[in-house]
Parts: C-alpha cells; structure tokens; sequence
C-alpha cells in the first residue's frame, strides 16, 4: 500500500516542481514536433476528403443505384406499358366475343344478370382468348370477371362474381409449347374441357367487395365517357381471397357497343413474377431490393408494395409506409415509422396515359438498402486508411519523443557540464552555437583558474601569514572546478541568489556546494568563509603596502 502512495507524492511533487519551474526544453520541443505532426495530419485530411477518398465507396453506391434504377425503371415502364395495351386489346376482343354468344341466346348486354344459365357456355368461348393472351405475355395470369352471378338467390350473390382465372405457373418464361397453366377460378367443366389441372385455392367464383379492383374499375368506367385506353386500372398490392400471394393487377372493363358494362378483365402481375424480373444484380450490396410502391404524399406505400432482392431486408408491416427524406450526396433516405432507415434512390413510373381516369395515382420505382448495412459497408471500406492514418500518428509521436530527445540531448549535456564545472572536457558536438559557448566558458574557466592560482601563490608567498589563514588556502585547493567557481565568486562579493544566476543553477545546488566548500574549508558559515576571505584580502593589501 506504501508504494503506491509514495508513487503518486513523487508524482505530485514532479508536477508542483514543473508548475513552479516551467517544462523543460525537451518537453517543449516534443510538444513543438506534435503540434508540428497534428498540424500535417489535419492537411492530409483535409486533402483526403477534398479529393474524395473517403466518399469512393458512397459513389460506387450511387453510380450501383442509379444504374440498376435506370435498367429496372426502364423494364417496368416497357413490361407495364406493354401488358396495359394487351389488356385493352384483350378487353375489346371479350366484348365483342361476349355479345356475339350473348346474341346467340337472344339476349342483350343488360339481360346477363338475369340469366345465369347462359354464364357457363358465354366463359367457354372466351377461355381460348384467355389462354392465348396468357400464353403470349409475360404475366403470371389473366382473368376474366362477369358482373353477374351463377346462382343470385345466394346470400352471398352480391359479393359474388362469375369469371375465369388463369394461372401462369412459370411466369417468367413464354412457353407455347408446353404451357404450364393452371385454373384458379371458374367452372370444373372448363377444366375438363380444355384439360387444365385445378390448383389447391381453386374457387368457382371471385369473392368482391366495394373498393377493390373490380368495383374500381366498374365505377371508373360508369363515371367517365373516356375511350377504353382512358380506363384501365392497375390494382396496388392486391391479395384475392384465396390467394397466397401478392399481385399487381391490370384491370380493364367490359364495355358493350351499347355502352354497357359487363364485367372487368385483365393480367395480373404475381410477387413471384416481380422478383424473378427485378431482383438487382449481383453485387456487394447483398441485402439490396426493388420496390414498386405508390407514392402518395412524398411517402412510399409498403403495404400495396412489390419487392424483388433480398426480403429480410425489406420494410414489414401491413400498414406501413416510407417517408422520403432530402437526399444527401445524391442519396435519398427513407424513414419507416419503426425508425428504420433505408439508402437509396427512386423513380416516378407513370402507368397512365395523360388524362386518364387514374392518372392521379402515381407510382414509384425505388433501390433500396437498409442504412445499417451501408454504414458498415463504409467504414470497411475506409477502415484501411483509418488504420493507415492511426499508424502514422503513433510512428509521428514516438518519432516527435525521439527527435526532441536527440535534438535536446546536446544542450542539456553542455548545461551539465556548466553545471559541474567541466566545460574544458567538452566533446564537439557540431552544433555551432554549443561548441562556440563551451569553449568561450572553458576559456573563461582557464582564466579564471590562472587568477585563483596567483592569489593562492601570492598568499602563500606572504611572511607574515597567519597558520589559520595558511591551512584555509592550503584548504582551497581540495575544492573541486565546481566548487572553486562557487569559491571564487563569493571571493568577488557575489550572494548566492547571484551565484546561481550567474552560473544558472538553482539555489539547492548552491546549497550543496556551500555545504562541500564549508567541510573542505573546515568553516562552520559563510560569514566565517567570508572573514577569512577578508583575512586574506588584507594580507593582500598589507603585502602591497610593504612592497609600496
């Protein structure tokens, strides 16, 4: 327990003696050479961020979005615009189909309601138009929805609604020859009929509801006098019953050449399908994804979004939105009311023409990545440099230690030796200035010893030389260079407060040499050493009288 007490007094006493005399040269020169290595290492910072050497990898990221923005905004716009003009095409085809079968049992486009035996034939003759649209799109289905029912004297006939729908099963591939399609929705005798395998959520009609793609459509249609290009839909992120998967769908309405509207049709654009074509390309951005979302109020709707990438990285949540923050360097932010914050950029991808009935609602095609996995990309990246630039900090310290203490070294030997009195054995040092005082000192030294020796010489030479005074030189000259300095300025009349400015050593070294020069001279005080001096002094002038 003692010593580290006594550890920290001798480091409190070390920092009360550096407040009292200051730092020392080499202190002072090592604080010099490290303002000197700050001040270097803040320029190269300076020129590392001026030319961008920290921003590479935020770059390469943007150049990364913008490209994969550019290819896959430009795929969207091409595959949509594409299955928008199939959809109109396909619904004037059913119409005119629809009417002609219709007409074949002596009804109008209004009676379809009232006669649902004739459902079941009337979707017959239009699966083959149908199957044909699928076969020759890239979609994962087509559908076909009448307004009207099977059987109306069901307490769900309102919600119900008889139709077709065919399912793509390798959406992503255009195969005439060997088609993989599959039916969702409609009658087990066009199964049979046309030989289509039923999928396990197989159900004979559409289950509807105000709001959803079909009454959208229907009531779009009914409120405008628009051409049919005008009205189509395309429904957000829509699940149907019975479905296990998200789906864009393009929805187009039946109208008559009476201007009756009998049912909606269209392609649908699976989760499934949107990954496999839109999926970012390989690259160090592992947990990068595309999202197709409406945009409403500068804000990202998630929940009618689809994804294609990495789905553990995209937002969750079935109500859930991204707000667009200003972009930084060229990159926008997206905030999730989780807090979670996205990289990336988007693009507004019209689906409308100008004028339509919904081409007020917009859309957005953005490339995201989640902020976490950008920051740590990052800081890998500049981890290098930062460690690089860490080094040459510590190698600049330790080289501002060594090259204070190599360039003090010199001078505080030369003081030592002033301070001990051996000025006359001083090595060159090749410093100018040292080499230049150390030999004016010892020269001063020898000087000074010449007139020491005279005095002493003299004294000694005197006859009438008390044996007290005669044992003091005698006394004299045990002392050592050192103390023969201290000796001969107090011979002069000089304090000791001057002696150690003269000699520039503090007054506890002065102290100590008093002390050596007291037991050499066998004197108590140094008003004795002084009366001797003067003792001396007047025999000194006694001797010049007599030889006056």
């Amino acid at each position: 327990m003692a010593k580290p007490v006594n550890s920290f007094r001798k480091v409190l006493t070390g920092m009360q003696l550096l407040g009292k005399l200051g730092p020392s040269l080499q202190r002072r020169s090592f604080v010099f050479f490290l303002f000197f290595l700050i001040a270097v290492m803040s320029g190269l910072l300076l020129i590392l961020f001026s030319t961008g050497v920290f921003s590479v990898e935020r770059n390469k990221f943007r150049i990364f979005l913008q490209n994969e923005l550019g290819h896959a905004a430009q795929s969207v716009e091409q595959e949509y615009g594409v299955l928008s003009v199939e959809g109109v095409l396909l619904a004037e085809r059913l119409s005119k189909q629809i009417e002609i079968t219709l007409d074949t049992f002596g009804l109008n486009p209004a009676d379809l309601k009232n006669n649902p035996q004739c459902l079941e034939p009337l979707l017959g003759q239009t699966v083959g138009l149908l199957r044909a649209a699928l076969e020759k799109n890239k979609s994962s289905g087509v559908f076909l929805t009448l307004n009207a029912t099977v059987n109306p004297s069901l307490i769900t006939a309102e919600s119900s609604r008889a139709g077709l729908f065919l399912k793509n099963m390798e959406p992503n591939v255009i195969n005439i020859t060997f088609p993989t399609i599959r039916l969702l929705k409609g009658p087990i005798s066009i199964a049979r009929q046309e030989d289509l395998d039923l999928l396990p959520q197989w159900q004979m009609e559409f289950s509807v509801q105000p709001g959803d793609f079909f009454f959208t459509t229907i009531n779009g249609a009914t409120e405008s006098d628009l051409p049919l290009s005008r009205l189509y839909y395309w429904d957000p992120g829509c699940l149907m019953t019975g479905c296990y998967n998200k789906a864009m769908l393009l929805c187009a309405p039946l109208i008559a050449s009476d201007g009756t509207i009998i049912g909606v049709c269209g392609f649908e654009v699976s989760a499934m399908l949107f990954k496999l074509q839109h999926t970012p390309a390989s690259s160090p951005y592992t947990r990068a994804f595309t999202m197709l979302a409406p945009l409403v109020d500068n804000t990202l709707d998630t929940s009618r979004a689809l994804y294609a990438g990495h789905f553990a990285a995209a937002p969750s949540g079935d109500d859930g939105f991204l707000s667009i923050k200003n972009p930084v360097a060229g990159i926008f932010s997206y905030v999730s009311p989780n807090g979670t914050i996205y990289s990336g950029l988007h693009h507004d991808i019209n689906l409308y023409p100008k004028g339509s009935v919904f081409s007020g609602n917009q859309w957005a095609l953005a490339v995201l990545i989640p902020n976490r996995d950008l920051a740590v990309k990052f800081i890998r990246q500049s981890r290098p440099i930062q460690i690089l630039l860490l080094a040459l900090f510590i190698f600049g310290v330790g080289a501002a230690a060594l090259l204070s203490r190599r360039h003090v070294a010199p001078v505080v030997d030369a003081l030592r030796k002033v301070k001990t009195g051996k000025v006359t054995h001083h090595k060159k040092t090749n410093i100018q200035e040292i080499d230049d005082l150390m030999a004016f000192l010892a020269t001063q030294d020898e000087s000074d010893a010449l007139e020491s020796d005279a005095l002493l010489v003299q004294a000694e030479e005197m006859t009438q030389i008390s044996p007290l005074v005669q044992s003091f030189i005698e006394n004299v000259k045990t002392l050592s260079p050192a103390e023969r300095n201290v000796f001969e300025l107090y011979l002069q009349g000089y304090t000791a407060k001057e002696i150690t400015d003269k000699l520039c050593i503090s007054i506890n070294t002065i102290k100590t040499h008093n002390k050596r020069i007291y037991y050499k001279l066998n004197v108590s005080s140094r008003k004795e050493l002084l009366l001797y001096v003067k003792m001396i002094q007047g025999e000194n002038h006694k001797t010049a009288d007599d030889a006056d």
